[in-house]
């Protein structure tokens, strides 16, 4: 049996993934994987093209096909999305750069600003470049790029998690693992216990993992890739719990109130 697995080439997904990619966790399907951006694994979970997937939590109302699973996925404090500007003062009359409609990220930045700014919508590699060239620019960056934008000489404005986490109390939920489960497929128990097989092996096999993650990464610095995994890989990738249960509740209310 084969599972179609969509997941990010980021090293958080890569890292919890390595047992299942290297062949180290024995499972009762096969699993076929692609490497998406996070919008565009937004957009195959929509039109249903993944059997697993990772979406952004802002997204999944409109995959009403998919249950959210409790580990796997991107939930924690210190680790949201950033409005930078490319080093000029922030101007609100100016379009700030997306990286997706569907992300995590614009949601975070409407609930910032209120909803109203104008905007553009790029790839999240993209948008940096663009920030990175344009003293005029201003955008909002994900991953791994809070650990490099000051050496860029971006500036930051706004720490879009710090406030989500100051307003509402909650730790930021940003991405989650999705699984549309079909009559002959595994159940979401079984799915869940392979994913947590996979990071306990990664865990335990460090070196190994981060250097399929640097294979997957191969842009990025030693440090920042390790910076990387160890924010966004946390307590609650293993199981979200009762904390992040409630956050991602929460996070969802406030989506459907939108």
């Amino acid at each position: 049996m084969k599972l179609k697995v969509g997941i990010s080439p980021c090293p958080n997904d890569v890292f919890i993934f390595s047992g299942l990619l290297l062949g180290q966790i024995e499972t009762a399907w096969n699993p076929e994987f692609v490497f998406e951006d996070v919008q565009t694994l937004n957009r195959l979970a929509q039109n249903n093209s993944c059997d697993l997937v990772k979406i952004s939590y802002a997204n999944a109302l409109n995959c009403p096909n998919y249950k959210l699973l409790n580990c796997g996925g991107a939930l924690g404090r210190g680790c949201g999305p950033l409005l930078l500007t490319g080093g000029n003062p922030w101007n609100p009359e100016v379009e700030t750069l997306v990286p997706g409609e569907q992300t995590t990220a614009n949601f975070l930045f409407d609930f910032w600003s209120g909803g109203s700014q104008r905007k553009r919508f790029l790839p999240f590699d993209e948008l940096y470049r663009e920030l990175c060239t344009r003293p005029d620019a201003q955008g909002v960056v994900i991953h791994e790029m809070r650990f490099t934008y000051a050496r860029d000489g971006l500036k930051l404005v706004q720490d879009l998690g710090e406030y989500w986490e100051r307003k509402t109390g909650f730790p930021i939920p940003l991405g989650a693992l999705a699984y549309q489960q079909q009559s002959d497929m595994p159940t979401t128990g079984e799915i869940e216990a392979v994913i947590r097989a996979s990071l306990d092996w990664a865990w335990a096999h460090e070196s190994e993992a981060l250097e399929l993650c640097a294979k997957h990464s191969q842009s990025m610095e030693s440090e920042v890739m390790r910076s990387h995994i160890d924010l966004y890989v946390n307590e609650f990738t293993r199981n979200l719990g009762e904390a992040g249960t409630a956050a991602v509740e929460f996070f969802l209310e406030r989506l459907r109130s939108v």
